[in-house]
């Protein structure tokens, strides 16, 4: 009997972490694959191979539901967040779900220890990447292409808003962007094309997320506008710094809104001169006159 409870405890236990390991592989999926790898090297975010090993469980977990307030109290949170240029967003997972993703690297990290103390296997070539996908070999069609579809020019074919709705990009043809978001003109040697690919093929950003959910971008305008950051990264130099505090704005808002009071100022005195009636009167006095 006693062998038996040990056995269905067992098969309890193996199913459940099956489970387990399934769930963290779908939440790793949904919630981390846009933005990291586990052994492919960085994406937007670090390569989150052995991650297990090098943090603790609660350490993990403060950081991804809270990476920017963790930041401020974590000196190791806060250099993550200084060398990538800003705090991972905030997800929405339950501290069930984050131990699951947890679980799902370390089965897919190897063993730090096996790795230094074992001779390396060499390691076969990777075949190479073709050329003609490569946004920095780009044809100067694509990169005009990705310019249209930065600026709102060029619908996107799914119907999602344009990128200057919310970012800036510093080029000649293009005005000044929104500020809603983080400034994109060297976003390419931020996050190269793999990381641009990832972000905008599953939005990682809550309102970008929203934006996108149901209007997603094709892998050929992504292509497109990576061409474009790509460009514009390299020919930042060239172009001309975008003001906001522009003062002809200013100061030309300032006198038209002086002439607009001015002319409303005008109507009002010379209604108030003359009565409403006045006309009607005069005419009646004339017809009085003449009979």
């Amino acid at each position: 009997m006693k062998l038996k409870l040990i056995g269905v405890t067992v098969s309890m236990a193996l199913y459940s972490l099956t489970i387990n390991a399934q769930d963290g592989e779908a939440l790793f999926k949904q919630n981390c694959s846009a933005c990291h790898s586990i052994g492919k090297g960085k994406l937007v975010g670090p390569d989150l191979k052995g991650v297990n090993t090098k943090r603790s469980e609660e350490w993990i977990i403060n950081f991804v539901k809270n990476a920017q307030a963790f930041g401020e109290k974590d000196a190791d949170a806060k250099a993550i967040i200084t060398e990538y240029g800003y705090p991972m967003p905030n997800q929405n997972v339950s501290d069930a779900d984050i131990k699951a993703i947890i679980s799902h690297i370390a089965a897919n990290s190897p063993a730090e220890a096996v790795a230094e103390t074992t001779e390396a296997a060499p390691v076969e070539a990777a075949p190479a990447a073709d050329p003609a996908l490569d946004p920095a070999n780009a044809s100067k069609e694509a990169v005009l292409a990705g310019l249209n579809i930065f600026s709102g020019k060029q619908r996107l074919e799914n119907g999602g808003v344009s990128c200057i709705s919310c970012h800036n990009v510093n080029h000649d043809d293009l005005v000044a962007g929104g500020l809603l978001a983080k400034d994109l003109t060297k976003v390419y040697e931020r996050m190269g094309s793999a990381g641009i690919n990832g972000i905008l093929s599953a939005p990682p950003f809550p309102a970008m997320a929203s934006s996108y959910k149901d209007n997603p971008l094709t892998e050929k305008e992504i292509f497109q506008l990576a061409a474009f950051f790509n460009s514009v990264s390299k020919e930042d130099v060239y172009s001309h710094q975008r003001a906001y505090n522009d003062n002809i704005l200013l100061y030309g808002g300032g006198v038209a809104f002086l002439v607009i009071v001015s002319i409303i100022l005008l109507m009002f005195i010379e209604r108030k001169r003359k009565c409403v009636k006045e006309d009607i009167y005069k005419r009646q006095i004339k017809s009085a006159c003449s009979k």
